[in-house]
């Protein structure tokens, strides 16, 4: 279908207005609204409208995503910059650095414990060849930052671990960027032909060392760029270098949200002051809403999901073997480190890690590469089981996040503790913040 403006308006409209009205009224009743939203945007796709059985009696297409172009994706981009950028600009310095080692082994071993976990899983359940079932857990294996940050109300006395939570999901973006490349260049590899993992290794590296590079560069240059401007358009400004910092990472072949992610957190901890940020953050906070929403609701109206009972069933039953693998890593991974969680904190780090923005971003470019090769069957199961763990877990993590939220919960995490006897308070160690610094970053994040 040719790409027609009008029609793209009417559609774009359609979904941010319903949603605009579905998140105001969750939110008025403090119900997390991102499960809802996607449902939104599947009742009002081809899901419902473009069955068989109901088209025998309906002719109609409320929304096609199809005919809007390029639009969704752009939209996806630039809801996901402007969210980790946010994420980082809010977040602390002394915080990052405290639990920075911690999430970099998480967000390896996770996605690669994932990858190939979930591959396997995949390739036994629905019977993908080896390369497909590692593609789809590639996808899948890493954290969405911009779904953790609508957890932040709700997981804001458990300040450690969503600090922890939330570096994690900023490392593992590239990971999930690049695995799936790698499996989609696999696909098209010819019989024989020679595999080269340095290859793929030196690419790896230049997305870390170009966006960390271009992240760190811009990331000191807004101080200059910040004096001579006006309070009313510091807010427009750092928008504008968020773009331009994603852009020029990726065009230097680096990872435009790992660089994007270091500008964020050292603009708001170098840069502004508290009342400056405080500006930023309202003007952030409008524009970040409206990019969530359409996107949740543009991924819900751009699949097309079976209603066959029994491949729902399996896709129900894939989602679970998702959700409840992750603990298989992370307790190992942490170590020593786990003594300092109370069971509290390990749970939401274990069952609050849904997938979100990165895995829908990557879903659609499968679909059209694959489509690309004459594998469009394959390209839909793959997407459509995407969405669905993409929606079971933020389903499953708000329920988790919303129990452990709750005051006896947050009780019974501190009376689990044996009272300690009364000693002198050991000095804190260098570059470690101590605990005032650590309730200034939680009062931060609220």
């Amino acid at each position: 279908m040719a790409f027609d403006i009008t029609l793209t308006m009417t559609y774009f409209a359609f979904l941010l207005g319903f949603g605009v009205v579905i998140a105001n009224l969750l939110k008025k009743a403090r119900v997390p609204d991102t499960f809802f939203l996607l449902l939104l945007g599947l009742v009002l796709g081809p899901t419902v409208f473009m069955n068989p059985v109901v088209m025998q009696y309906v002719d109609v297409v409320l929304v096609d995503v199809t005919a809007m172009g390029a639009v969704p994706d752009f939209l996806r981009v630039l809801a996901l910059i402007l969210v980790v950028f946010t994420g980082t600009f809010n977040l602390s310095w002394k915080v990052f650095k405290r639990f920075s080692d911690v999430s970099v082994n998480l967000a390896f071993v996770g996605v690669v414990f994932s990858t190939a976990f979930l591959g396997l899983v995949a390739h036994l359940m629905f019977g993908f060849d080896p390369v497909y079932a590692l593609l789809l857990g590639a996808v899948i294996g890493g954290t969405g930052t911009g779904v953790l940050y609508a957890f932040e109300r709700a997981l804001h006395r458990s300040r450690r671990a969503l600090a922890i939570i939330k570096v994690e999901s900023i490392f593992n973006s590239p990971l999930t960027v690049l695995l799936p490349i790698i499996f989609l260049d696999l696909v098209v590899m010819q019989p024989g032909a020679l595999f080269e993992p340095m290859k793929y290794l030196a690419q790896f590296w230049q997305m870390i060392v170009a966006g960390v590079g271009t992240g760190i560069v811009i990331g000191f240059a807004v101080a200059k760029i910040m004096k001579g401007m006006l309070r009313e358009y510091s807010s427009l400004i750092l928008f504008s270098i968020a773009l331009i910092t994603y852009a020029l990472a990726e065009n230097v072949g680096g990872s435009g949200m790992l660089a994007v992610a270091i500008c964020g957190l050292i603009s708001g901890n170098l840069v502004l002051s508290d009342r400056e940020k405080e500006d930023v953050k309202r003007f952030e906070d409008q524009l970040s809403e409206m990019l969530r929403i359409s996107v949740f609701t543009l991924l819900g109206a751009q699949v097309m999901l079976p209603l066959d009972p029994s491949q729902l069933f399996l896709a129900f039953a894939f989602f679970l073997v998702v959700f409840f693998s992750r603990p298989l890593f992370l307790i190992p991974t942490l170590g020593k480190e786990r003594k300092k969680f109370d069971r509290k904190d390990l749970i939401l780090m274990s069952f609050v890690a849904p997938r979100g923005l990165a895995a829908a971003a990557m879903a659609p470019i499968i679909a059209m590469f694959l489509a690309g090769i004459g594998a469009p069957e394959i390209g839909n199961q793959i997407v459509n089981i995407i969405f669905l763990v993409i929606l079971l877990s933020v389903l499953f993590s708000t329920v988790t996040a919303l129990i452990m939220s709750s005051d006896r919960i947050q009780d019974m995490g501190r009376k689990e503790r044996p009272p300690r006897p009364k000693e002198k308070p050991e000095p804190p160690k260098p570059g470690e913040p101590r605990e005032e610094v650590l309730e200034e970053a939680e009062r931060s994040m609220e």
